[in-house]
């Protein structure tokens, strides 16, 4: 068997031997205590390792080696066990010919559930390696022809009505924005704090899906010292030095790359946070819709890359934040830009809050009180419509006598402070007329 699982200097990379010791320590972490953080934490370094120079079914064997009771070798011996004695299929990921992390979980859960049956030919991975290197595996028991793999995960299914009933937004509204992505493929919902635009984002790339699959969904927040080297590709500072790491943006590209009939959505909170031009740097052409699928060499890279035309970006930008640049025009043109309203006034914000068990006369407090600060902002040429109050604020009721004027003091009271920051007695006035 190879216990070699790494290239010579000319075919290693520098994170190599690094990933190989983060793996192992992985697998031991989730061999003790197999919780869904653990798995994920593994199902990401497996599959970055598998595509290492030196990598394939070797790895399972090095696994193997350091809990044989958990972790099942995949060598060529075994796999012949388990093909053509067991009638198992090994599902192969068609870049490698070998298997994901996520098939190799799933296969070692349904050998321990065949483990348990009585007649079942092996009870365990060490007595399946030692009969599959001796020949002694028999098929007299009750074995299926052609297993299919158990899926770790049954997707929720999540449509168009779903959307409608959860976010106060009516169906043209809707329609417009999958148009808008489907042919833009870049969209920025903006809007003031508090209508939603997260809960938005992520309830509507469901929609889009039909299903809620959070593995075809990557979400990160931009900030002023965000870089090309954080989010594309840079040298980081490893044990021995530096070494070239891949930016999430980089990797969800090549994610989506390898599953292009499926959608992909990269969504990213206070996009106006970052400078856009400097963090997308030369993929600022690529992310243009008639741009995806060509080809460019990176900064850091000689390989190609290109952005898949199955990936959509959709961002969120806060209207009433006055300590940012306004979006470069450059960046502006490749994106579609969809205003997010208060929704106080909307039938379905009410419904929503009595549904909960708030009273008439409280709801309609709200709607009343909200309506006419927002008139107030909207109104005032320092601020305007960009600066109005969302109604997330009053979206989760309690039962408590003191709820409505809690938000209004600790939520919406420090906001209108600092929006007439240069005229307090304004500013108390609009609060004590909220708490009235």
């Amino acid at each position: 068997m190879k216990s070699w699982f790494f290239g010579d200097k000319k075919h290693r990379k520098d994170g190599d031997i690094d990933n190989l010791w983060k793996l192992f320590e992985l697998a031991l972490k989730l061999a003790d205590d197999y919780t869904e953080t653990n798995k994920e934490l593994f199902i990401d370094i497996y599959d970055k390792v598998i595509q290492q120079h030196g990598v394939q079914w070797n790895i399972t064997f090095a696994l193997y080696w350091i809990r044989p009771w958990d972790y099942l070798t995949l060598d060529n011996n075994t796999r012949t066990g388990l093909v053509e004695k067991l009638k198992i299929k090994i599902p192969l990921n068609s870049t490698k010919k070998t298997c994901t992390a996520l098939d190799y979980l799933s296969l070692i859960e349904l050998l321990k559930m065949k483990f348990e049956e009585d007649d079942y030919p092996v009870h365990s991975f060490p007595e399946l390696s030692y009969k599959a290197w001796s020949g002694e595996i028999k098929t007299e028991g009750k074995v299926s022809e052609d297993i299919e793999l158990p899926r770790d995960r049954e997707y929720e299914p999540y449509t168009k009505e779903d959307f409608l009933k959860e976010v106060f937004m009516d169906e043209e509204k809707y329609m417009t924005i999958k148009s808008l992505l489907e042919r833009k493929k870049n969209l920025i919902l903006q809007g003031a704090p508090g209508v939603g635009k997260t809960f938005i984002a992520k309830r509507l790339v469901s929609s889009l899906m039909g299903i809620r699959d959070e593995t075809r969904v990557k979400i990160l927040q931009f900030h002023q010292s965000y870089s090309y080297e954080d989010f594309i590709m840079g040298y980081r500072p490893n044990g021995s030095g530096f070494e070239l790491k891949e930016g999430p943006f980089y990797e969800f590209c090549k994610l989506a790359a390898e599953n292009i009939d499926e959608e992909y959505f990269f969504i990213i909170d206070e996009i106006n946070r970052g400078n856009m031009s400097k963090i997308f740097g030369e993929l600022m052409m690529l992310i243009e819709s008639d741009k995806r699928g060509e080809e460019i060499s990176l900064i850091y890279s000689d390989e190609p890359f290109y952005i898949p035309k199955n990936l959509y970006i959709i961002g969120m930008m806060n209207t009433a934040d006055r300590s940012l640049a306004i979006i470069d025009y450059a960046l502006r043109r490749r994106f579609s830009f969809v205003d997010l309203e208060p929704a106080f006034e909307k039938e379905i914000f009410k419904n929503h809050l009595l549904s909960q068990g708030a009273d008439l006369n409280l709801i309609d407090k709200i709607v009343k009180k909200m309506k006419k600060l927002n008139q107030e902002i909207e109104k005032d040429l320092s601020l305007g419509k960009g600066f109005r109050v969302g109604h997330s604020y009053f979206c989760d009721y309690v039962s408590s006598e003191n709820w409505y004027e809690e938000i209004i003091r600790y939520e919406i009271a420090p906001l209108i402070e600092e929006y007439w920051f240069d005229d307090e007695e304004k500013g108390q006035t609009l609060v004590e007329e909220l708490l009235r």
